[in-house]
């Protein structure tokens, strides 16, 4: 991938060839269970039904209870029997009692093609009596693992948060309290654009060191009625990198949740530090304000 197209305004940086082993097998098994390791020759088989996956958080110490969790991997002795989009019937060849171990899944960057298991999240173990023509109800709730490294929890709810309006702005970030507004708590943050003055990045005013070749995640609610662009800057030493655009989340009617995939972008430089950057992408055919609003930011490795 050209240096021009991970860097243009509008790229779509994220490509499944650049994701990592870890990302990229489980995205075939997907496949294979998308195909059906089922078939009705089989025989008859036992169901398990999983309407959904629900986070559990310590909200002091791990933010936001809010989840999208949009698959269920399901494996038997740490065998996969396939990846199943939520509410999923799942069918089974076996009977008797199992050891089930099941894992949330989400799509990276937003992008339904790009399945994975999310690999900060507990997978939810348990022996259930399997039983030919007869479905097993699950309800299963998942916990961050205990290795998770929380870098920056943000919910924009105290008098000053941790970003600031990029030097060259043509405006500023703001705090909204509207109730209507707000997903969750007293206030999130607020972006706003127009033809007038079409130019703002939100930059996180702190630095992270990262540590390259471990997964790290951005989990990022947002609502927006323009694109709103994510990115990373990179600094080591006195040398400071250019905004890298990694994606781009579309306009979302009311509020959405996404996973975002830092991962593949960390360099291998040692010393390396990162701020976050937020850019609502005003198009020459947006009518209005543009409006992006931001809460409940977890950055984690």
């Amino acid at each position: 991938m050209s240096n021009d197209l991970r860097n243009s305004p509008r790229g779509q940086t994220i490509k499944a060839s650049t994701m990592t082993l870890w990302i990229l097998c489980p995205l075939m098994a997907f496949g294979l269970a998308g195909c059906g390791w089922y078939k009705p020759d089989q025989g008859v088989p036992s169901y398990l039904y999983v309407d959904s996956m629900i986070l559990e958080t310590s909200p002091e110490t791990q933010g936001t209870l809010s989840a999208n969790i949009k698959d269920v991997w399901v494996f038997i002795d740490g065998d996969l029997q396939g990846a199943f989009p939520l509410p999923a019937r799942i069918p089974l060849l076996r009977e008797g009692p199992v050891n089930l171990q099941l894992s949330a899944g989400v799509f990276l960057n937003g992008i339904s093609a790009t399945r994975a298991i999310y690999p900060f999240y507990n997978r939810w173990d348990t022996v259930r009596p399997l039983t030919r023509g007869l479905t097993d109800t699950l309800r299963p709730r998942v916990t961050y693992r205990n290795t998770v490294r929380y870098l920056w929890l943000e919910n924009f709810d105290n008098l000053g948060f941790g970003m600031r309006a990029r030097l060259g702005s043509d405006t500023v970030l703001l705090r909204d309290s509207n109730s209507d507004s707000v997903m969750e708590g007293t206030s999130c943050l607020r972006m706003a654009v127009d033809q007038r003055a079409p130019y703002l990045i939100a930059e996180s005013i702190d630095q992270i060191a990262l540590t390259p070749g471990k997964p790290c995640f951005l989990e990022i609610n947002y609502r927006n009625n323009i694109p709103l662009q994510v990115g990373l800057q990179s600094q080591v030493g006195s040398d400071i990198s250019d905004p890298l655009w990694i994606v781009e989340l579309a306009p979302s009617i009311g509020w959405n949740k996404q996973y975002i995939n830092f991962t593949p972008y960390l360099g291998m430089v040692s010393g390396a530090r990162y701020r976050l950057m937020l850019r609502p992408f005003l198009t020459s055919s947006t009518q209005g304000n543009g409006v992006v609003r931001v809460d409940n930011l977890k950055w984690l490795q």
